[in-house]
């Protein structure tokens, strides 16, 4: 039988070699598994250095049936996500610079530019070749 999860002893207490250390292995992990960006605006157009994208190194704790029931309802989601990815003029709307997030976030600003950019120019996104039957819902 296991014990109740201490949330007062979470995250765990290490040194500061320990964090460290814990860090180095973190980072080292994320850019070897392609986990990084590349610099927004390289100095001299072409980028030469990444950066890994954000980690944590102790994530929050978790209850395992909210993560159960949550795993349940991945298919479904995973359903709706197609969806409103292939959902253009919905993007536009919510995540776009002009109107959208992309508006008051510089970051997702510039790449909305860059994605209709190449929308613009004819480049068109790959469209998976799926008939979803929802009707079972």
């Amino acid at each position: 039988m296991s014990s109740a999860f201490k949330y007062s002893e979470w995250p765990p207490k290490l040194s500061q070699a320990q964090l460290d250390e814990l860090g180095l292995k973190a980072s080292s992990y994320a850019l070897a598994h392609g986990l990084l960006y590349l610099p927004v605006n390289p100095p001299d157009g072409a980028p030469s250095d990444a950066i890994h994208a954000p980690i944590a190194l102790f994530p929050s704790p978790f209850p395992k049936d909210v993560f159960l029931q949550a795993q349940s309802l991945q298919s479904i989601y995973n359903i709706l996500y197609s969806r409103i990815a292939l959902d253009i003029e919905f993007l536009d709307q919510v995540m776009g610079a002009e109107q959208g997030v992309g508006k008051v976030d510089e970051f997702t600003g510039q790449l909305w530019r860059g994605w209709k950019k190449l929308r613009d120019d004819g480049v068109h996104p790959v469209r998976p070749h799926i008939n979803f039957d929802c009707s079972a819902w």
